[in-house]
C-alpha cells in the first residue's frame, strides 16, 4: 500500500478538495493532482506553501522500525524500537476496521476516547501487527498508560516491556531549549545565553516510607481538620 502524500493527508484533514486548495493555493487543481498521485514532484516550497494556506506545517518525526518475531505457539507478532505519538485528536478518535480483519462480516468500529474501548483495540492490533494500523492509531502515552491493564500474550508483553520502559528513561542528552525560546529572548534583550550541556543525570533519593505515628502525620490525621 502506497502511503499518501504529505499533501493530500493535510488536504483531507482540513476538509477541502483539491480544487479548493487550488484555488487558495492560486494553482492548478491539475498541478495538486500531479503532486497527490506521484506523477509530480513539487519543491520544499510549494510543499510549505500548499500547507500554509490550510493551516499544517511540516513536521520532523522519528521513522519506526518494527521488528518481525515468530513464536511457536503464537505465530508471528512485531516488536517496535520505540514507542511514538499520535496527535490529538486521532489518538482519541472513532476508527473502523473491515469485517475480514476479524473474521466478521459487519465492519468494527471503536472509539478511542473511552478508555474500555481503547483498551479493547490495542489489544487487538498489537496481537496481531498491524504495522501501519498501530502507527496511524495507538498513541505511546495512551499505551503506557493502560498497558498493565492489556491483555496479551506473555511473551508478547515481554518483548515491548523494554520499549515501554525506555519511553520515560532519563534521557543522556542535553536540556532541550523549547521553540529555541531561551535563545530568542536572550539574543533580544542583550543577554548572554549560557545553554547547559549534557551532564550525568542526577541519583534519585529513594522517599521513606510515611511513619504514622510522627508528629507531622498525626498533626496532618487531626490538626488540620480543626478538631
Amino acid at each position: 500500500m502506497e502511503a499518501k502524500t504529505v499533501i493530500e493527508l493535510a488536504r483531507r484533514r482540513a476538509g477541502a478538495s483539491q480544487q479548493e486548495l487550488a484555488l487558495w493555493a492560486r494553482t492548478q487543481q491539475s498541478s495538486i493532482s500531479e503532486y497527490e498521485s506521484r506523477k509530480k514532484s513539487p519543491t520544499l516550497e510549494v510543499v510549505e506553501r500548499l500547507l500554509e494556506v490550510i493551516e499544517f506545517e511540516l513536521a520532523i518525526k522519528p521513522v519506526i522500525v518494527f521488528e518481525d518475531r515468530e513464536d511457536p505457539e503464537i505465530g508471528r507478532y512485531v516488536v517496535p524500537e520505540k514507542l511514538w505519538s499520535v496527535p490529538m485528536p486521532d489518538c482519541f478518535s472513532k476508527i473502523q476496521v473491515a469485517g475480514v480483519l476479524l473474521k466478521s462480516k459487519r465492519t468494527r468500529v471503536w472509539d478511542l476516547s473511552v478508555e474500555a474501548e481503547r483498551i479493547n483495540y490495542y489489544e487487538w492490533v498489537i496481537v496481531r501487527g498491524l504495522e501501519d494500523l498501530m502507527l496511524d492509531s495507538v498513541d505511546g502515552i495512551l499505551l503506557m498508560q493502560v498497558w498493565d491493564r492489556l491483555n496479551i500474550p506473555d511473551v508478547i508483553r515481554a518483548a515491548w516491556q523494554p520499549v515501554v520502559d525506555a519511553a520515560t528513561v532519563s534521557q543522556d542528552t542535553s536540556p532541550r531549549d523549547p521553540a529555541g525560546f531561551s535563545a530568542w529572548i536572550t539574543q533580544e534583550v542583550g543577554v548572554e545565553w549560557k545553554p547547559i550541556r549534557k551532564r550525568k543525570p542526577r541519583p534519585q533519593k529513594p522517599i521513606p516510607p510515611d511513619d504514622r505515628e510522627s508528629p507531622l502525620s498525626i498533626w496532618r490525621r487531626y490538626g488540620s481538620s480543626g478538631g
